[in-house]
């Protein structure tokens, strides 16, 4: 007796911190059956619950107690129960076999009682309304019969017409899983194991159609449903599941909610108020089910309970007072099924997951507890307030706290510690599950636990969380990224000053390209020897001068692709040319994956949630930043040195490396200080700082690229023979090499 007590006890608080509270569950020897169809005597608090096996059965159960009071076995060949009606103390079972037999039971004494074949097909669903009892067979198209229970229960249907009529509903119509009768008492709504899923409406007790009403594609297979004042109910046999609110007045579609992964094919549905307690049919392979708990004015999930393993196949399910129970199905191995209880009434939140870090400022850190399926984890009602507790990350009392959406009263809030108070539950980030704590000192690290209230009351204190750090003070990131992107700039002037002052780029001249050598540059298109013919004069026929230098422009762009491609045809045609230039691709690439690879690393360090870095990349990041920062001091140097001489090529060049070894040093410099300090740098400034290395990286790879060929085309100098003049004392027939 004790044991089993302290399991009961283990259990009720294993379902309290799980949301919904799950106070307890009958088990009941079922063999490989379940569950199939219940009836309740709701003066009583006594429940009957249908047992899909071989043969039938009918179980009798206190739910006062949660105790079996009664059982019934049906003939051996009334096997596979498919529906379970009540009217008085007397109850109708429609078997699968034989083919559409109705099994007459008394309810009190649990005797059976006889039967009647109401058609050929199993009686896949029904339903009791006044004195007739309403019956769907398992044809196609699927007909609908309403039986007089009255004149059956006094023995009065000698003749079967006179207490059964029967209507066919139109082809493709069939397989009725779902039955009742709208709120005005005038109409019997039936649902469809169909893809997609059919609502018909038909009169009562006429059986005349009214209306029908096809659901949208992917909504297959209605497998319950249920009313909800002028509105219906409808669970899709889908994964995962979804829940289709229907307007009975006009046959339309009201709204939908789609459930989560892992809540597939909703079996039942238990009504109470504005909420609809959802009980899921999922594969025994799974271990478990699960009971969601739905607001059906909002169409949101409430919150929801886990069952217990081997607890699955939620198919049958009942609503009596605080209680909605769910029968689920047995398997071969356990032999038996379960009678699963869940209260109804909203319980304290669960324990909170421990705060993760977010985001974090100067001066504020933004948090979150948030876990998979949280509604799981409420107590049955939504999060209307979160009480953050904060102390600093070397302390181990908790020093103040900060209140978000306060609504619910919570006596055990110390007032004399809330620094804040936010009285609207909509201030609330992410409904409840995530915070911003301000007011902060900088560069200091928090830890942070959180505790959540419902309508009930609040829940214990979570574990505290891992220390979390603001950040560096925004000044000096804006100087420390300033000066990066004033050095990125003198680099950027100091390439483009050096490449408007360079020379002509006149590579690989052949005796062919005299006279184009005389009339223009390959670069620039414009004269490049005294001696050039003039132009012709304006209105001569010839271009005007803005026409000629675009003309001549156009033709030196062209004859520099043209001299080029000649340059990277005669490399290539070199013996190993072809070599030469798959091993510089792969190293170019290389080096610029790399590169890419390091500054994706960076943004990600930047912006994640602990820069943290271990003991030796630390050191070697600590040698990179002073590597690439006398890199960068000497390239700046060097090439202000050779602007000054007019060297404007080696000058690019300079600009070039110092803009690389200048990104180099700016990836390092802040992950070292990031990862020392163990603080993070604002939003908008790692986006920033993202952006200007992204920037100087992308431009030192372009400019690596163009240098190298600038280079290939000034490789070769161009020699011409000059002839002096005799008045120099030399003869004019020596010829002299210079250099153009």
């Amino acid at each position: 007796m004790g044991k089993t007590l302290a399991f009961l006890v283990l259990v009720a608080l294993i379902s309290c911190a799980s949301g919904l509270y799950r106070d307890g569950y009958e088990r009941v020897d079922t063999g490989p059956g379940g569950f199939f169809g219940a009836v309740l005597d709701d003066q009583a608090g006594i429940a009957w619950f249908g047992v899909d096996d071989t043969p039938a059965r009918i179980i009798k159960v206190d739910l006062t107690t949660m105790s079996v009071v009664g059982k019934l076995e049906l003939e051996k060949d009334e096997e596979r129960l498919w529906s379970f009606v009540k009217h008085g103390k007397y109850g109708y079972v429609g078997v699968e076999s034989p083919g559409g037999r109705l099994v007459g039971v008394d309810l009190d004494s649990m005797t059976r009682l006889g039967y009647a074949t109401a058609s050929q097909f199993p009686l896949l669903a029904g339903t009791v309304y006044a004195d007739h009892a309403y019956f769907s067979a398992g044809s196609n198209p699927a007909t609908v019969m309403r039986l007089d229970v009255l004149k059956m229960q006094a023995g009065g249907c000698a003749d079967w017409n006179q207490c059964r009529y029967e209507v066919s509903l139109q082809a493709g119509e069939e397989a009725v899983r779902s039955m009742f009768v709208d709120e005005a008492g005038k109409h019997l709504i039936l649902a469809m194991y169909t893809e997609p899923g059919v609502i018909v409406k038909l009169t009562v007790p006429g059986l005349k159609r009214i209306g029908s009403l096809t659901l949208d594609q992917g909504e297959d297979k209605v497998l319950c449903g249920a009313r909800y004042g002028h509105y219906g109910l409808f669970g899709t046999a889908t994964s995962p599941g979804r829940l289709i609110k229907v307007d009975l007045r006009t046959m339309r579609r009201a709204s939908s909610l789609e459930f989560v992964s892992g809540e597939d094919r909703p079996a039942t549905i238990v009504m109470r108020g504005n909420y609809a307690f959802i009980g899921f049919g999922s594969a025994w392979a799974e271990g478990a089910s699960s009971v969601v708990k739905v607001d059906v004015e909002r169409m949101v999930r409430v919150s929801g309970v886990v069952t217990k393993e081997g607890q699955t196949w939620l198919y049958t399910g009942l609503g009596w007072q605080q209680w909605a129970f769910f029968g689920t199905r047995g398997t071969e191995q356990t032999e038996h099924a379960t009678i699963v209880r869940v209260n109804m009434n909203p319980t304290f939140p669960g324990i909170p997951v421990p705060p993760v870090f977010n985001s974090s400022t100067s001066d504020s850190i933004t948090m979150n507890w948030l876990r998979e399926y949280p509604e799981y984890h409420n107590g049955g009602a939504p999060i209307i307030g979160a009480r953050v507790l904060m102390r600093p990350a070397d302390n181990h009392d908790w020093t103040c706290e900060h209140i978000y959406a306060y609504a619910a009263p919570d006596p055990a809030a110390p007032k004399d510690r809330i620094s804040r108070v936010h009285e609207n539950p909509a201030e609330l980030l992410m409904h409840g599950y995530a915070a911003t704590v301000d007011r902060l000192d900088e560069e200091k690290g928090y830890k942070f636990a959180v505790i959540l209230t419902n309508e009930v009351g609040p829940s214990h204190r979570s574990r505290s969380s891992l220390a979390m750090a603001t950040t560096v003070s925004w000044s000096y990131e804006g100087l420390f990224l300033l000066l990066f992107a004033a050095l990125t700039g003198g680099l950027a002037w100091l390439w483009g000053a050096s490449w408007a002052n360079a020379p002509r780029i006149d590579a690989l001249y052949t005796d062919n390209d005299r006279e184009e050598e005389q009339t223009g540059s390959l670069l620039t298109g414009k004269k490049a020897r005294p001696d050039a013919s003039p132009a012709p004069p304006s209105g001569a026929g010839g271009f005007t001068p803005g026409e000629a230098e675009d003309y001549e422009g156009g033709v030196g762009a062209r004859r520099l692709a043209s001299r080029a491609a000649s340059i990277f045809v005669s490399w290539v045609g070199q013996p190993g040319g072809m070599k030469r230039v798959l091993v510089t691709a792969a190293l170019f690439s290389t080096v610029a994956c790399v590169a890419a690879g390091v500054e994706a690393f960076f943004c990600a360090f930047v912006s994640g949630a602990v820069p943290t870095l271990d003991p030796a990349m630390r050191l070697v990041l600590c040698g990179v930043v002073v590597a690439s920062v006398g890199a960068c001091a000497w390239c700046c140097s060097a090439g202000y040195s050779s602007w000054e001489l007019r060297e404007y090529d080696a000058a690019r060049r300079f600009a070039v490396g110092g803009m690389l070894a200048l990104w180099a040093s700016e990836v390092s410099s802040l992950m070292v200080l990031m990862s020392y300090t163990g603080s993070q740098m604002a939003p908008w400034m790692w986006h920033v700082s993202a952006t200007l290395t992204g920037a100087g990286l992308a431009a030192g790879l372009l400019g690596l690229v163009w240098e190298a060929a600038v280079a290939s085309l000034r490789k070769r100098t161009v020699v011409e023979t000059v002839g002096l003049p005799d008045a120099f004392g030399i003869s004019g027939g020596v010829s002299w090499l210079t250099e153009r």
